[in-house]
């Protein structure tokens, strides 16, 4: 007879560890069970791991599940696929079950290790697994964590057949034991006895980790004593706890139980392959055999004992040599309670990894299976940096960020439970790609019906911040793609600054009898979309072939603003609202960028699709160390730790726009506490760089190589840390959103700052009304001009070559100022490692605005004044809102305001005012400010 068969004879029965569904579908379980009198099977994370990952078993199920429910989450696919192989097992097992009177033909299936520290859902689940499988031979697994022995308790007097895991230590055999045995006892109070007699459970011991353990802690004591106890205290641990089995299942704690008919809650041996190659690898197996026991083998270590183990009652041996060899691990100084708890957290954490990978997989096989893209292609590197790089992924790999962030766990940002307002309500954009199906598919048959009408050839978007940004965005970037200012659909134009010379030129270049307006603005009050909605509405309403003004205006706002009852009450064309919950750098998925990419032509349910792959590939089932979103979020946060705290954003061609998407996300996100990341854009890489440096090229499939990834090549061969994302095609774009969503909050919680909010942005705001209240024209007073015999000297600070230099141009955005602006910071690149910026104001006070007040503290501040003509008035109000203003009088007060607010917080602000040759004067400073020779770092 088989050695494997003669371990029933001497009660203990073997079970298998491992599941496939090839296994049950083909004759190897048949011949497990005919040759080696199979008993019962096991599963775990990590077998389901190896058996789906590994395999093609579950393609059809898997493509099957897929054709009905596409977007079914990666746990559901895996329990379905999981479930079929328990119920095939458990029905293959069924005749052992019935001729062992159910004491042994019994099929594992483990709750989610995800719950190890969870009472509630590990109940919760444990009901449902029960009832879905629907076999009375089915065991449940349930860890043996604090948390989760009340969970066994509750279950075992609902009846559940439970299998305890993850159970190393006589403290846990003996919390595992009192759970059983109150979950019974409950059990007998509200069923009665013959609801007692059909529960069965194991307690599952693991052995060969605690050797592991114990072994190397022993080879570096190295003394005789120590090297004697190799190998030895695994099974004299496990003898120990058998030992206290015996006296409690057949002792006074068992008694009243036993007499009901109740089953003694066996001991079963897991973790049993040998893993130290010296060892016998059927060691784990002949030292632990004895009555009323079981012992679960993975397929090699069965074929290993039937080939050559023997069989004896080897439990009952020398148990007081076994109590000797443990007192010695203590005299020798080694905790061996501190060893099994620590090998309890890690299995469950090496559990939970698995189930990551497992899922992981079936995410890739979802995106296979439907044809799907996953996202962009991302390469870090991070230099110096790897070490703590590494550390962090692994540090949110084992405390579950990636599945708390989906979660919307606000404590990764903040621990003290009156937590702010801006984290109740500010997660709401990790949905965005499945919540916006419906409002997208709205939106696109609105655009449809506009563009068939072929009233309109402009689309004019009045916003700041949030609000125009991403429809820039989508403006430029799909420019030749969609079909823009064909037949149908109009072309966009973005309206976000209050410079009068602006407002005019956008003024003259539409007409208004043929443009429609989209009002865009979260709270509808904000000061700039509220002037130039009235602007524009006084256009619109003395056209002379318009009957009625609203039907050129719709609105984006939230539910309930001042802009969506204004809406109404003039009869704008249509509302669309917005999801509150979602912050406005966060809103690109949202009303706010969708109506305005739909209106151009772009397709903006394709657009989600991709948004909708990235959110699977960057999900919760995805492990931390591969989740690209956490990855990027990991690499910025630690470097900006280490002092490279500025993110230089390069992008080519037909992405050139994102870049300005980026700065606002990354900065109003992070650049609060004296602490945050500057957003970089278009910066030159020819001039001196400082150290404080990462590199981010954001590059589209198909387009022209730019001129600067050369010059990217040599700073990461310097050991500079660059970030490459390639994107497939533009539609990409959605899922490169949510990429940096991700990755920005997550940098965040490194940072320790909360990513939602923007305290300091109101203080300019306010400062701003104050100005205009006090008429004139702001801070002129302060205010030097190019003509200062001392200017060159007074600025000279611009070029420290630490920190960075922002310049705040309060002039009106266009070509040839961009050209200008741009010469003018190649000049002051060209003489300093230190980053710049250029920004349009009043547009930067939206975004980068916040950084510039609540970041670090080492920037230096330019502010360039234009000229502002006749002021432009503003026209009366649609509503009662304010007293009469111009914009000229807004944006100098804007300028000043901003200046009082930077002051305040101790930065060095120089303001220049230029005269009405705008671009002339700018090429002027930049003559002044590029003469010398480099500043040395």
């Amino acid at each position: 007879m088989n050695p494997t068969r003669r371990l029933h004879q001497a009660g203990q029965s073997l079970w298998l560890d491992y599941i496939r569904r090839s296994l049950i579908t083909g004759d190897r379980l048949n011949r497990y069970l005919e040759e080696d009198g199979l008993r019962g099977m096991t599963s775990n994370p990590s077998i389901f791991e190896k058996a789906i990952g590994g395999s093609d078993d579950y393609d059809d199920q898997l493509r099957e599940l897929l054709t009905e429910t596409p977007r079914a989450p990666a746990e559901w696919l895996y329990e379905q696929l999981a479930i079929r192989d328990i119920r095939m097992a458990a029905d293959a097992l069924r005749g052992v079950y019935d001729e062992s009177g159910g004491d042994d033909g019994y099929v594992s299936l483990e709750v989610s290790p995800y719950l190890a520290y969870d009472t509630t859902a590990t109940l919760e689940a444990a009901r449902r697994l029960w009832d879905e499988v629907d076999r009375p031979n089915l065991m449940i697994k349930i860890p043996a964590t604090p948390e989760g022995i009340p969970a066994i308790e509750a279950a075992t007097a609902e009846g559940i057949n439970v299998n305890v895991t993850l159970m190393f230590s006589q403290s846990h055999y003996e919390a595992v034991a009192r759970a059983y045995i109150a979950g019974l006892t409950r059990l007998a109070e509200s069923e009665g006895e013959e609801a007692v007699r059909r529960v069965a459970s194991v307690a599952s011991f693991f052995v060969s980790r605690v050797d592991g353990k114990v072994d190397p802690k022993l080879d570096d004591i190295g003394s005789e004593e120590a090297n004697q106890l190799r190998g030895t205290i695994a099974i004299a641990n496990s003898k120990r706890a058998y030992d206290r089995f015996r006296q409690v299942f057949h002792g006074s704690p068992f008694n009243e139980l036993r007499d009901m008919g109740a089953r003694v809650q066996r001991v079963l041996f897991g973790s049993t392959s040998t893993k130290d190659p010296d060892y016998s690898d059927v060691l784990y197996v002949e030292e632990l055999i004895g009555p009323e026991t079981v012992n679960t083998l993975p397929p090699k270590t069965i074929d290993a004992f039937r080939d050559h183990g023997e069989v004896r009652e080897s439990l009952t041996e020398d148990v007081g040599l076994a109590r000797e060899r443990l007192a010695a691990l203590g005299r020798l100084g080694i905790d061996l309670d501190a060893i099994t708890e620590r090998l309890q957290r890690e299995g469950v954490a090496s559990f939970a990894d698995s189930f990551d990978s497992l899922l992981a997989a079936i995410e890739d096989e979802r995106r296979r299976i439907l044809g799907e893209s996953a996202a962009g292609r991302q390469e870090v590197f991070v230099g110096r940096r790897l070490r703590a790089f590494g550390e962090r992924l692994q540090a949110w790999q084992d405390t579950g960020f990636g599945r708390r962030l989906w979660a919307h766990d606000r404590t990764l940002w903040a621990s003290d439970p009156e937590l702010p307002d801006e984290l109740l309500d500010r997660l709401g954009w990790l949905t965005l790609p499945d919540s916006m199906a419906g409002a997208a598919e709205e939106i696109a048959g609105f655009a449809h019906e506009l563009a068939g009408e072929g009233r309109f050839d402009e689309v004019v978007l009045l916003g700041m911040g949030g609000s125009s940004l991403a429809p820039e965005v989508f403006q430029a970037v799909f420019a030749d793609v969609s079909d823009q200012g064909s037949e149908g659909h109009p072309r966009l134009t973005v309206v976000d600054s209050t410079h009068p010379r602006a407002v005019s030129d956008a003024a003259g270049r539409i007409d208004p009898a043929r443009t429609l307006f989209v009002v865009a603005s979260k709270s509808g009050s904000t000061v700039e979309t509220r002037s130039l909605l009235r602007y524009f509405w006084d256009l619109v309403s003395d056209a002379a072939s318009v009957e009625h003004a609203g039907d050129h205006f719709l609105a984006v706002t939230d539910p309930g603003s001042a802009l969506e009852e204004l809406a109404r009450e003039h009869g704008f064309r249509a509302v669309f609202t917005a999801p509150p919950e979602v912050g406005g750098r966060y809103s690109a998925l949202t009303p706010f960028g969708l109506v305005p990419a739909a209106l151009v032509g772009v397709d903006v349910g394709r657009l989600l699709d991709r948004a909708r792959a990235a959110a699977y590939a960057f999900g919760p089932d995805r492990p931390a160390p591969v989740n690209e979103a956490l990855s990027l979020g990991a690499a910025l946060g630690e470097l900006a730790l280490a002092g490279r705290d500025k993110l230089s954003l390069l992008a080519s061609d037909s992405l050139a726009t994102f870049p300005a998407w980026l700065e606002q996300l990354v900065a109003e996100s992070t650049g609060k506490g004296g602490t945050g990341i500057l957003p970089v854009v278009g910066e030159s890489l020819a001039g001196p760089l400082g150290d404080d440096r990462v590199f981010c090229a954001l590059l589209l499939d198909g387009d022209p190589e730019p001129e600067w990834l050369g010059h990217l090549d040599r700073l990461e061969d310097a050991g500079h840390p660059v970030i490459r994302i390639t994107l497939a095609d533009r539609y990409d774009l959605g899922g490169e959103m949510l990429r940096w969503q991700m990755a920005v909050a997550a940098a965040g919680s490194i940072l320790g700052i909360q990513p939602f909010d923007q305290p300091d942005v109101q203080l300019a705001k306010e400062l701003a009304r104050e100005a205009i209240s006090e008429g004139g024209d702001g801070d002129s007073t302060t205010a030097a001009d190019l003509d200062d015999d001392d200017l060159p000297a007074r600025l000279a600070g611009l070029l420290d070559p630490g920190g960075y230099l922002a310049v705040h141009a309060y002039l009106p955005p266009g070509d040839e100022v961009d050209a200008a602006l741009a010469r003018l910071r190649r000049a002051v690149e060209g003489r300093t490692p230190r980053a710049v910026t250029v920004g349009y104001g009043p547009r930067f006070l939206h975004s980068t605005g916040q950084l510039h007040k609540g970041g670090p503290e080492g920037g230096d501040f330019l502010q360039l004044v234009g000229a502002t003509g006749d002021g432009l008035p503003v026209p009366p109000p649609l509503a009662v809102d304010g007293d009469g203003y111009g914009f000229g009088e807004l944006i100098e007060a804007q300028a000043a305001g901003d200046r009082r607010a930077l002051e305040r917080r101790g930065r060095e602000v120089h303001t220049l005012r230029l005269g009405e040759d705008t671009v002339a004067e700018i090429d002027r400073l930049a003559e002044i400010l590029g003469a010398g020779a480099p500043v040395v770092a």
